[in-house]
């Protein structure tokens, strides 16, 4: 993602997951509609990519948005009733 289009705000950084995990949903439905091998036949063969590689692609961006939104919160909250949470922007272990 371009940084002039990166989120600055918490308000911001919760839109972004919402609009990824629209993108999420957007490329499941597809593909349970029409196949994981399928691609748009509406698109430029340049531009076309397998359902599956859709869902993959967008499945990176949600995380890549949660895992800012994450931290961000990690920030603004700290340590939450006590317990550290620092180790949750290292990603699954």
């Amino acid at each position: 993602m371009d940084d002039r289009f990166k989120p600055k705000t918490t308000e911001a950084m919760f839109g972004w997951v919402v609009e990824e995990a629209g993108e999420v949903l957007a490329a499941i439905g597809k593909t349970q509609r029409h196949g994981i091998a399928s691609v748009n036949p509406l698109l430029p063969a340049a531009q076309q990519e397998m359902n599956g590689d859709w869902v993959l692609r967008e499945m990176w961006d949600l995380e890549r948005a949660l895992r800012l939104l994450r931290a961000r919160l990690i920030l603004e909250m700290g340590a939450v009733d006590g317990e550290d949470r620092s180790d949750v922007t290292k990603g699954d272990k």
